[in-house]
């Protein structure tokens, strides 16, 4: 009977823990949504324009982004050869134009929205040097010009609406969505993928595709207006810095002209074409009023 006893008492023991190591990664999982939703749900804004959006906090926001931005940055091919000689000061009075520019439309900005000031302390300005053409930025105000711009003769109004144009896009929250939409996904993944057993160099791949392809559909409906809303903020800088829609869309056309066939230069086309689409009264309008 003593014996008895003791095999069903260590029964119940193993089942106690068999349950308890069963339920705990279940419990973990259904409750990976339930904190998401607390944390992101307190976080519900408004885009300018009107269009809500869901945005990550902004300390959780800052971190996800400036990781992006070192990742962005990592996988682009650098610059490999040194400048030598008037090459050098050529570069340098182009990082001193970035930053001047960059000073003269940060200013613009804090006294264009007197809210931003305290969530952006300050913007600083980066060239990065990158074979590419192309512009990046993250939630804290870093907004980064990639050398490759300069592959091709640019205007001072080309390289000003590069930069208004990543400002817009932190003035607008767009890094704060993206940072939501990467937590969302990353957590999905999570609950949908751990109960799979997969090996772990497999989950993992399983897991960060899963973030990716969640991050894009979550993203993917609102992609147009966040490319409007970071158009009319530029533009509205730009404005109150004495250019034109019309300057900047000539500047921008011409530019694109001069280069070849890669991806920047698509991308600058598209910016010209989506700037063409816009009718003068609509953008009036738009400044007037929705972005203030």
């Amino acid at each position: 009977m003593t014996s008895l006893a003791s095999h069903a008492s260590s029964w119940n023991g193993r089942k106690r823990s068999t349950t308890r190591t069963v339920m705990q990664p279940l419990l973990f999982r259904c409750a990976l949504p339930l904190v998401a939703a607390a944390l992101l749900g307190a976080c519900a804004s408004t885009a300018p324009g009107g269009r809500s959006q869901l945005s990550a906090p902004e300390p959780i926001s800052a971190l996800y982004s400036s990781l992006d931005l070192k990742l962005t940055l990592a996988a682009l091919a650098p610059v490999t050869d040194s400048c030598a000689g008037i090459q050098c000061q050529v570069d340098k009075g182009f990082e001193r134009q970035v930053a001047r520019l960059g000073v003269r439309l940060a200013e613009t900005a804090y006294a264009s929205y007197p809210d931003l000031k305290q969530r952006i302390p300050g913007f600083s300005f980066v060239v990065a040097e990158k074979i590419e053409g192309g512009s990046s930025s993250n939630a804290s105000g870093t907004i980064v010009i990639y050398r490759g711009v300069r592959k091709a003769p640019l205007e001072e109004e080309t390289l000003a609406w590069l930069i208004a144009r990543e400002m817009g896009r932190v003035i607008a929250r767009h890094h704060d969505e993206k940072s939501a939409a990467t937590i969302i996904s990353s957590l999905l993944a999570q609950v949908l993928l751990g109960p799979a057993n997969l090996a772990r160099g497999l989950a993992f791949v399983a897991s960060s595709t899963a973030t990716v392809v969640g991050q894009e559909m979550i993203t993917a409906g609102s992609t147009p207006e966040r490319a409007r809303e970071a158009d009319m903020i530029a533009l509205d800088l730009l404005f109150r810095q004495g250019w034109s829609d019309t300057e900047i869309a000539d500047s921008l056309l011409d530019y694109s002209n001069r280069l070849g066939n890669d991806p920047w230069a698509n991308d600058v086309r598209r910016a010209t074409r989506r700037l063409a689409g816009y009718t003068s009264g609509e953008v009036l309008a738009m400044v007037q009023s929705p972005f203030r």
